[in-house]
């Protein structure tokens, strides 16, 4: 069975059961020879749907499972690709930034074109558990206070970026953490344009 005779017998049914119905209404719910051959009908329609129908669409069902999980493991490889590929292009440039620290010079062009500048990376992240310690209870009181029910949910966050904004409340100067790390900013040679 295909999808396309699966839909046959589908629509087959649809008007035995309607046949049926129509019937048991003419003859006020007798049961005659005409209505047991169009029962007998309906059994088999529903034994082939509920056999070879089944069948087909699981092993439809199964099909499309098992691409989607081909596809998320290609996704996840593709993606540990790109986090190793991002790690090199950090260490590449800490690299060029040592050539450019140990030469004295604050930028360099090369024969083919690529230039470099020193420069350095401030990364600000929030330290989770200092939030976690400093404002989960307090979010926790102030949904409570507001009679937010239980199976609301909140994620507690915090911004470096509205901190430097509207500046930090007292007690809260552990709460980001910065780095700094050497690195270049790139250029690469371009083309000429077409005209």
């Amino acid at each position: 069975m295909n999808y396309k005779e699966m839909n046959e017998v589908l629509g087959k049914l649809d008007q035995a059961l309607l046949a049926l119905e129509e019937m048991y209404a003419e003859s006020e719910g007798e049961i005659t020879e005409q209505t047991a051959e169009v029962e007998q009908q309906i059994s088999g329609l529903q034994e082939l749907l509920t056999t070879e129908g089944i069948d087909l669409l699981g092993r439809w069902l199964k099909g499309k499972e098992d691409r989607k999980k081909a596809l998320k493991a290609e996704k996840d490889y593709i993606t540990r690709q790109m986090s190793a590929i991002d790690e090199s292009i950090d260490f590449i440039k800490v690299k060029i930034n040592q050539v450019l620290t140990a030469t004295g010079q604050e930028k360099v062009k090369g024969e083919c074109g690529y230039a470099f500048k020193a420069t350095t990376s401030l990364t600000t992240s929030v330290d989770k558990e200092v939030l976690k310690t400093l404002y989960e209870e307090k979010a926790r009181e102030a949904f409570t206070a507001f009679h937010i029910p239980a199976y609301i949910g909140y994620t507690l966050t915090a911004s470096s970026t509205k901190a430097q904004e509207y500046g930090l409340l007292d007690g809260d100067e552990e709460l980001f953490i910065t780095t700094q790390k050497p690195t270049c900013t790139f250029t690469k040679p371009r083309a000429n344009k077409e005209g």
